[in-house]
């Protein structure tokens, strides 16, 4: 009974997601995050801020909030 790496290599899969792999998910949370940061700075400093930054961090916080549910919702790996 020996058991092949195969099965264990697949990348986990979110039914009817877009970014299916838990590593694209990751990379997606971790841009949103970044663009937060970036974009909170801008309207913080309130140079150049315009009300476009504005609704752009709302996507981005909104995308990051669809992003880590899709995570959680990922099957958990057996050891």
């Amino acid at each position: 009974m020996f058991q092949t790496m195969e099965g264990n290599a697949a990348p986990h899969r979110v039914i009817g997601s877009k970014a299916d792999s838990e590593a694209e998910l990751l990379s997606t949370l971790q841009a949103a995050s970044e663009n937060i940061m970036r974009l909170a700075g801008k309207l913080l400093a309130g140079r150049d801020a315009s009300a476009q930054d504005a609704v752009s961090i709302t996507e981005q916080k909104e995308l990051a909030q669809l992003t880590i549910g899709r995570l959680l919702a990922l099957p958990a790996s057996t050891i």
